[in-house]
Order: C-alpha cells, then structure tokens, then sequence
C-alpha cells in the first residue's frame, strides 16, 4: 500500500508567514544531502569519522547563524525553537533568582506571556496604542522592585511593530537587569547585531526564516549566566543534552545565509504591502489597519474590519483558498481576540474581528491580486446581510 501523503498547493495561496515561512528549496537541497545517505547516521557526540562529520554540519551552520545575528558562534546554542528558548531564560532567571521579578511586555509571545501561571514573579510592561513599549513605564517597574532581566520582542508577531531595542537594553543595564530579546520576527526581516545591540539573550527559530520547523537557537551573551532546561548528555556545551537534528541544523544553517544574503531585497515587501493597504481601504472605508504609522517590518498587515468576526472571515477566506491567520499562530488551532490589540487597548469589535497577512519570499503580486478580489466577494457579501 502506498502511504504517501500528497498535498496540492497549486490553486492555494499562502499569506501568512509569520506562522510558519514555506522551507526554502536551497534549505531542502542541505537537508535532502544529509538525510539521503542513508546507509549511516550523523551522531555529532560520537568519535568515529561520521561522529566529526556531523560536528562540522554543526559548526558550519553555527557559522552562518552568527553572521545573521551578529554573534560569536560559540555564544549559539541549538534547541527545539523559540518557545523552548524563551521557557528556558524564563525558568531560569524565575529559578535562579526567585526573590526578584521579571519584567515581559503585554504583546509578548504566548510562550512568554504563558508563564505568568507557573512563574509567580513576571510582571507586565504596558504598551501603547501602536504596541510600542511605553518607557517611562519600564523605568519605573525598574526602579520599584529588585528586577533580574527584561524581555521584550524585537517584532511584534501580530502587528510587525519594531521595538527600539538599543534604547530598551540600555535601560535595562542602568538599572542592573539582564535584556532578553524574543528576535523570532526579526531575524532575517531587520538587522539584528546583538553585540551592538548589547542583548544579553536572543531566541530566535528556524522555521521562521525559511528553514525547517522543529530546530531553533538561544543565544547566550558574555553576561556570565549560563540557562540551562534539559540536562543529559552534554551536547550543546552541556546547555542543551540531547542528539542535535543535524539535518535540521543544516537547512537552518543554509536559510540563515539565505536570509542574510536577501536582506535588502526583503525590504521591497514594504511597496507591495502598503499598495495593499491603500486598495484594502478603498474596498472597505471603514477598515482599521493597525500600527499603520508606526515603524514595522516589510512583510506584515495586521487589520481589523469593524462588527465583523474573525473566525468567518478566515474560513470565508479559506473556502477561497487563500490561507491568513488572525494572528498568533501558537493557540492550537482557537481563534481568539487578539492579545495583542487587548494590550493596545482597543475595543472588542477591533480584538474580534482583527486578521494578518504575512508575505515572504515566494510571495507574488498575483497572491495579493487574489487576496483582494476575494475580498471584495466577501465584503460585499457581508454589506448585504447587514
């Protein structure tokens, strides 16, 4: 029996890459070299001639990773992903120093804002209505109470909004607390350089630049912790035990160079984006976009089309083959308000009907060409029941 999955993508588009970016085919090309050998296996830890082989694949990788964050390669441990990186600074520091807080933004990621219910000692910055980090708030939670370390993403999932990071770890430092940075969104859209930046912590993951899902990295800066969530074997200088995903590691590796390399050329989104705002609101005046003048990054729209909802819009959507998301992906398939616009305080017509689109690097004019002509279906079918 032949058991092959076959999934067609041919009549479908796909705008929503800030959930999860298509694997780049020179990512699969490292990938399916590795994973075809077949007749043995990389196991970096062991000491025979494929054991070192293995390493080099690591290494090699860990090399084209530093390049795109601006970092030694040594500081680069590789993991699972984002959410098991962030759990990992979290746990630590709550752990390490229980009698002080930690301080997360109300727009973090759920694997962040998740830890308020196990970890007793977070506490929330506010932000304003463009989902920026208001800093006179930062200071003062600063100067209230002892504070261990500060996390606070370089872009908004959601909204795409950019934080002012060099500005947000400098008050940080003055104020004796470590600066984690949450650069998932980031890595690959904006320059990050973490030593210039003087980020102590970056977490950032594959599947988000166009590599494979499942591998990820934190980053740990020369601020003399060590964070460590699984203990075993030694791998990953004995701060991540488990057999690395070589194969994995490698097309992250590869999508690394790629996003470095593309860099520039990403920033064109920006044109295709904002054209696609101005056309979504001559369709439908009344439409919300948000953080539409505050600096984000190229590839996002996140947008709110009053007394509507958005579970029908993004099943309307889907039956017109265009895939969106209402914004973080990581609910396990709930749509919900948007915890995000919450914390921006907007009111519930906005948080209920709010949705996002993400374009990246196989996106085409035609795709938002689709998006829109559905949307006019759809939007007009809405005006006339209402």
């Amino acid at each position: 029996m032949d058991n092959t999955i076959v999934i067609s993508m041919s009549n479908r588009i796909y705008l929503d890459y800030n959930a999860s970016v298509p694997l780049h085919p020179k990512s699969w090309e490292v990938m399916h070299t590795i994973l075809k050998a077949g007749n043995h296996a990389y196991n970096a830890s062991a000491i025979h001639s494929f054991g070192r082989e293995g390493q080099k694949i690591i290494e090699n990788a860990r090399k084209e990773i530093s390049n795109l964050i601006g970092a030694d390669k040594n500081q680069i441990i590789f993991n699972s992903g984002a959410t098991e990186g962030n759990n990992t600074i979290l746990k630590y520091f709550s752990t390490q120093y229980p009698n002080d807080n930690i301080l997360v933004s109300a727009i973090e990621h759920p694997s962040i804002l998740e830890a308020q219910n196990t970890l007793p000692n977070i506490k929330i910055i506010p932000v304003n209505n463009n989902g920026l980090i208001i800093i006179e708030e930062l200071e003062r939670l600063l100067k209230e109470n002892p504070i261990s370390l500060v996390s606070i993403m370089a872009v908004n999932n959601e909204s795409g909004i950019i934080q002012n990071v060099s500005e947000i770890s400098k008050i940080a430092h003055d104020n004796n607390a470590l600066y984690h940075c949450d650069a998932t969104q980031a890595a690959g859209k904006i320059p990050i350089n973490m030593k210039k930046l003087d980020i102590d912590f970056l977490t950032i993951s594959s599947h988000k630049i166009g590599g494979p899902q499942g591998v990820g990295a934190l980053i740990i800066g020369t601020c003399g912790q060590s964070p460590c969530l699984l203990f075993g074997g030694g791998q990953e200088k004995s701060l991540r035990a488990g057999t690395e995903n070589i194969a994995g590691i490698a097309g992250f590796g590869a999508a690394a160079r790629l996003a470095l390399d593309n860099m520039e050329k990403y920033q064109k989104l920006a044109k295709l984006r904002d054209d696609f705002e101005r056309r979504l609101e001559d369709i439908s005046p009344e439409i919300i976009i948000h953080s539409q003048n505050a600096k984000r990054i190229a590839n996002t729209s996140f947008f709110s089309l009053p007394d509507t909802n958005s579970q029908t819009l993004l099943i309307a959507l889907d039956l017109e083959n265009i895939a969106v998301s209402n914004g973080s992906a990581c609910s396990s398939g709930r749509v919900k308000p948007s915890h995000v616009l919450e914390a921006m305080s907007k009111d519930k017509k906005l948080t209920s009907s709010a949705l996002r689109i993400s374009m990246g690097w196989a996106t085409k004019e035609k795709d938002i060409e689709a998006f829109l002509d559905a949307w006019q279906k759809i939007y007009t079918r809405i005006g006339n029941k209402n």
